[in-house]
């Protein structure tokens, strides 16, 4: 579904991405971990083609992004970055839909369309309660389900996420990443996504890159890549890495060095 090829990014002279290469395939969850400044926000932003790369190329469905047009790229991929501005006037169905923005027309009117659309995805969303509150009115939880609505109504096959449960107390966290994985298992949604919360990451997803210093230190599932030699590694912590009993996924367990 994407290929990506080779990619390297560098910034004043300093290499932020090295020869990065993998693919994602369709409806995978995929997962993309590591330390801070270990590059994930920046490998986001080129697979949206926000950044480009001094080296290296990706394909979607075999077509190099870089022949596309915006409008083009905006109908296969949508972007939720990590800080978005919610502190508007606007209502949240005029918020939603903005994110029907690629399927206007030269006027940029919403269509019946648009408006179906937006509908049907907040009440996918559990949201059309309250549609006509004003976004700086929301509550941080409410905001977030409003912005992966506005994403979803691109109707694009990859969905990014750039850390959409930061600052997210356990039960909202847990009911944002179930909704992540409700819309990859039944809306058919490929999804890509940076994670700081390793056992999240190993709960949710069936692919995960783990990366430092801008490179690929591990590739592969979570029973691969969270285990305690790499994890202690890359983190410079002692940890145990178990399985869960329920859902026989690995979780990692910091532990202190005084044991």
């Amino acid at each position: 579904m994407m290929q990506i090829k080779n990619i390297s990014v560098k910034y004043l002279n300093r290499k932020i991405l090295k020869n990065i290469s993998f693919n994602v395939n369709f409806k995978d969850f995929f997962g993309i971990i590591g330390k801070n400044g270990s590059g994930k926000t920046t490998l986001l932003k080129v697979l949206c083609r926000l950044l480009k790369p001094y080296l290296g190329n990706i394909f979607l469905y075999g077509e190099n992004i870089n022949f596309l047009s915006k409008k083009e790229l905006a109908k296969k991929i949508s972007f939720l970055p990590q800080y978005v501005d919610t502190n508007l006037p606007f209502s949240v169905f005029e918020f939603i839909m903005f994110g029907r923005y690629p399927y206007m027309n030269m006027f940029k009117f919403p269509s019946i369309n648009d408006h179906n659309t937006v509908k049907e995805t907040a009440k996918i969303l559990g949201i059309t309660n309250f549609f006509e509150r004003k976004m700086n009115e929301l509550s941080y939880g409410e905001k977030q389900k409003v912005l992966i609505a506005q994403v979803l109504v691109q109707e694009t096959d990859i969905v990014i996420f750039d850390e959409p449960t930061s600052s997210l107390d356990i039960g909202n966290q847990s009911r944002v990443l179930q909704l992540l994985k409700d819309l990859n298992e039944h809306y058919n949604k490929t999804i890509i996504t940076t994670l700081h919360d390793l056992n999240a990451a190993g709960e949710f997803c069936n692919k995960l890159i783990l990366l430092e210093n801008g490179s690929i230190y591990s590739y592969g599932t979570p029973e691969k890549v969270l285990n305690y030699e790499d994890i202690e590694r890359v983190y410079s912590t002692m940890v145990i890495v178990e399985t869960n009993p329920i859902s026989k996924k690995p979780y990692v367990v910091p532990i202190s060095k005084k044991f």
